[in-house]
C-alpha cells in the first residue's frame, strides 16, 4: 500500500472503540479516516462520531454486523466487541481482505485459536491484536536493554495485571443487557485476560511459551455474591516455561489489590524491572563482579521515548494506545511486521486457556500446541470447551 493512501476504517464496537478513533485523531495519523460504525448501542455511535468527520466525512452507522463487513466502506477494522467474540468477526474481516486490529484476547477456544490462524493464512490482509501494554515508555527500555545483550539470557521473568474493580464498576457485570445477557466479564477466569501481563515479556524477550500451570485463590463467597460473579477465582497464577528454557510467572486479570501493572526480568548477568508504584521509571541492576569502574548498579531512572513523545503522551495507557495503533498502520502499510501477529496472538490466548485447565484439574501442567501445525489445527477445531455462553452481541 502506497505511503499516501488513506486507510479507511471501520469501528466495531464503539464504547472502547471510541478510545481509538480519538488516538487517530492525533497529529500522525492524517493518513487515516473511520468511514463506518457499527454498535447494537446508538449512544455509543454518537459519542464516538463526535470524535470523526462531519458532513460528507461522517462515517456510516450500522447495528448489523454482516451489513457493516459487506459494506465495502473501509480495509481495515477495529474491533472492540465481546472479549468472547473476537475471533469470530476477525475471521468474518479477514475473508473479506479486510485488516483486522482486534482488542484484548484473540480467542476463547482452541477451536477458535484454530480457525483464526487458517482465517489469517489464507488471507491477503494482516492480522494484529489490539495488545498495547508492550508499548509503554517503560517496557520499550526494558526491551531496548535486554537486546543489549548486557544482562544476558533470561532466566526468569515476571508480568502482572492486577485489575481489582469496586462494588460500582461491577454493577455493569450483574445486570443483564436487553437481551437477558450478562456482560462477559462475569464469567471471566483470572487467566484468561492475561495479554497485559505476558504479552510485554514476549515483546521483550522473543521467547516463545511451551507448556503452562497454573494455581489460584477463591473469593470469598459473600462477596462473590456482592460483586455478581461467577467465576469464583480472583487471583490466577501461571508458570509458563518457554522454548529456550526460562521460566516466567504471569498473573493476569487478578481482583486484589493495589491495581497495576509490574514486569521483571531477571537475566544471567543481572535484571531490569518496572517500579511499582512509578511505572514510568524502570530499575536496572548488574552483578556486582560485572560491574565497571565506579559504575552505580542498581539505579533506577525514567526512559525518555525515543520518538512520538508528544502524541504518546497524549494517549492513554501510558502512551501504549498510540503505539499500538502506530504499529498497525504501519504494517497495513507494509512498513513493519505486526506485533503481536496471528500466531503470538492466538499463542496468548492458547496459554491463557490452559492455565484455566489447569487450575480446574488439580494444577496440572498442559503443553501448549504449535498453530503453525495444521495437523495440530485440525485437532483443535473439534475443542469448543469455553467459560462463555454463546453471546450475540
Amino acid at each position: 500500500m502506497s505511503a499516501n493512501k488513506v486507510i479507511h476504517i471501520g469501528v466495531f464496537g464503539c464504547r472502547r472503540g471510541k478510545t481509538y478513533v480519538k488516538v487517530l485523531k492525533t497529529g500522525k495519523f492524517k493518513g487515516a479516516r473511520i468511514t463506518a460504525l457499527c454498535d447494537m448501542n446508538e449512544s455509543r455511535m454518537d459519542a464516538c462520531e463526535e470524535f470523526c468527520g462531519h458532513g460528507r466525512l461522517a462515517p456510516k452507522r450500522f447495528t448489523d454486523p454482516e451489513e457493516f463487513f459487506n459494506s465495502g466502506l473501509f480495509e481495515a477494522v477495529i474491533l472492540c466487541n465481546y472479549f468472547s467474540e473476537h475471533a469470530k468477526y476477525a475471521a468474518m474481516a479477514l475473508a473479506r481482505g479486510i485488516h483486522v486490529f482486534s482488542e484484548t484476547m484473540a480467542a476463547h477456544t482452541l477451536s477458535d485459536c484454530a480457525m483464526l490462524v487458517e482465517a489469517a493464512e489464507k488471507s491477503k490482509a494482516i492480522y494484529m491484536m489490539a495488545e498495547n501494554y508492550p508499548f509503554t515508555k517503560a517496557n520499550f527500555e526494558i526491551k531496548k536493554q535486554y537486546e543489549a545483550g548486557r544482562l544476558g539470557k533470561v532466566l526468569f521473568a515476571e508480568g502482572e495485571y492486577i485489575h481489582n474493580m469496586s462494588p460500582d464498576e461491577n454493577k455493569d457485570i450483574s445486570i443483564p443487557n436487553e437481551k437477558g445477557e450478562y456482560h462477559w466479564r462475569k464469567y471471566l477466569p483470572c487467566t484468561y485476560y492475561s495479554s497485559h501481563a505476558l504479552c510485554p515479556l514476549l515483546f521483550m524477550t522473543g521467547e516463545k511459551p511451551v507448556k503452562v500451570v497454573a494455581m489460584s485463590a477463591k473469593d470469598d463467597p459473600e462477596r462473590e455474591k456482592e460483586y455478581g460473579r461467577l467465576c469464583p477465582d480472583v487471583v490466577g497464577v501461571m508458570l509458563v516455561y518457554t522454548a529456550n528454557g526460562a521460566v516466567f510467572r504471569v498473573n493476569g486479570s487478578s481482583y486484589m489489590g493495589i491495581r497495576g501493572n509490574w514486569y521483571r526480568l531477571g537475566c544471567v548477568n543481572g535484571g531490569i524491572e518496572t517500579v511499582r508504584g512509578k511505572e514510568e521509571s524502570v530499575r536496572i541492576g548488574f552483578n556486582k563482579w560485572l560491574l565497571e569502574e565506579g559504575e552505580e548498579s542498581p539505579r533506577i531512572y525514567e526512559p525518555d521515548w525515543e520518538s512520538d513523545g508528544e502524541f504518546a503522551s497524549q494517549c492513554s495507557h501510558r502512551g501504549g494506545d498510540y503505539w499500538v495503533m502506530k504499529y498497525f498502520l504501519g504494517a497495513v502499510r507494509g512498513e513493519r511486521k505486526p506485533f503481536p501477529d496471528v500466531y503470538t496472538a492466538t499463542l496468548m490466548s492458547e496459554v491463557a486457556i490452559y492455565g484455566w485447565r489447569s487450575i480446574q484439574n488439580g494444577s496440572i501442567p498442559y503443553d501448549i500446541p504449535d498453530l503453525h501445525d495444521p495437523k495440530v489445527r485440525e485437532e483443535l477445531l473439534k475443542d469448543t470447551y469455553s467459560p462463555f455462553p454463546p453471546f450475540n452481541n
